[in-house]
């Protein structure tokens, strides 16, 4: 009886050191969460109270195991045994147990994981196959009599789903000028950009038909603002896979804005005439140019132009650099003032 007696009370303490010290929570996700897990805990919900980050609810089937702070073989070990040997050499040959995380090291390993899931999606991005695009970033420097610093930078993003008729192209740019006065000030001289969204469709197998919007602000040249949206037809021509020539017109509306008088201001429409061409002598190394002529089909005098040319050089994957000449003619954006913009230019591209 007595020995009854004595088994009962050790188990009773071994239960009461399991049920009442901290639990030791291992997660899916390889993080280990450390405190009480309290009653009103349900088979879906853990509810946990850690010193640390207080009560935290944790789904159950993220859960892998909990484990007692304090293992079961050391509560078992509470019973007195006979010693084999003196205490004091079995305490000096004895391997020091394994020390349990602290509740600080314990979310150190958890920021670490969520660090390292965040680089490996990162890495693992890639843009659709179907996708190609780049950005232009550039920087001109002018010296001398006047001195000025110009950055730009320009995107473009095309989009040819595969086995579709459909085509869909998203650019723009932005310039950004400050120029030295003679006395040392600096003063923003050019604040201008622009943006088009082209949309083709072919219906034939060199045929197409093209829907385009673009708008424009340039402040150098006096234009508030103009907004340009034409449909028309195109034919493409591609001899081979290194070269392709596209040519077509249409016609639509124009929203004009000037800082002058209103002779051109408001709604107009507008015809357009439209040509590309590009040529890749290279897997690396492409030849790009483009023209674009607008005129007011009620006055020929009012009419504007975009010649752009460009070589670029793709050195890896994801960089390259870019050459390019852009030609910009306004004959008329009010009151017979006429605006002529041409610049050379340097870029480097990244490529997504």
């Amino acid at each position: 009886m007595r020995h009854y007696f004595s088994c009962l009370i050790f188990f009773l303490l071994g239960a009461h050191a399991l049920c009442a010290g901290p639990s030791l929570v291992k997660l899916d996700s390889g993080e280990q969460l450390l405190g009480d897990v309290l009653p009103r805990s349900t088979d879906e919900l853990l509810v946990l109270r850690s010193e640390l980050l207080g009560e935290i609810e944790i789904p159950r089937a993220r859960v892998l195991v909990i484990e007692p702070k304090v293992p079961p073989a050391e509560v078992a070990a509470a019973e007195p045994k006979p010693p084999k040997k003196p205490p004091v050499e079995a305490a000096s040959k004895a391997k020091p147990a394994k020390s349990e995380p602290s509740p600080r090291e314990v979310v150190a390993d958890a920021s670490k994981s969520e660090e390292r899931r965040i680089i490996h999606t990162l890495r693992e991005f890639k843009a659709p196959d179907h996708w190609s695009g780049n950005l232009r970033i550039g920087l001109n420097l002018s010296q001398g009599d006047r001195r000025w610093t110009e950055t730009y930078a320009r995107g473009n993003l095309e989009i040819k789903p595969p086995e579709s008729p459909n085509f869909y192209r998203f650019s723009g740019s932005y310039t950004y000028r400050e120029t030295v006065r003679p006395n040392g000030d600096t003063f923003k001289s050019t604040d201008r950009y622009d943006g088009k969204f082209t949309y083709r469709r072919t219906f034939s197998e060199n045929w197409f038909f093209q829907n385009a919007l673009g708008g424009r602000v340039d402040k150098l040249k006096g234009i508030d603002h103009e907004i340009q949206n034409t449909v028309g037809v195109g034919y493409r021509y591609k001899p081979s896979g290194k070269f392709e020539f596209l040519i077509g017109g249409g016609g639509g509306i124009e929203d004009l804005d000037t800082s002058f008088e209103d002779t051109r201001s408001g709604f107009n429409g507008v015809l357009n005439v439209f040509q590309e061409a590009t040529w890749r002598p290279l897997n690396r190394t492409s030849f790009i140019q483009r023209f674009n002529y607008y005129w007011n089909p009620d006055n020929r005098e009012q009419f504007n132009y975009v010649l752009s040319t460009a070589v670029r050089v793709r050195l890896t994957d994801l960089l390259g650099v870019e050459f390019s000449f852009n030609k910009n003619f306004d004959n008329d954006i009010g009151d017979g003032n006429a605006r002529d913009d041409a610049q050379w230019r340097n870029a480097l591209v990244v490529y997504f």
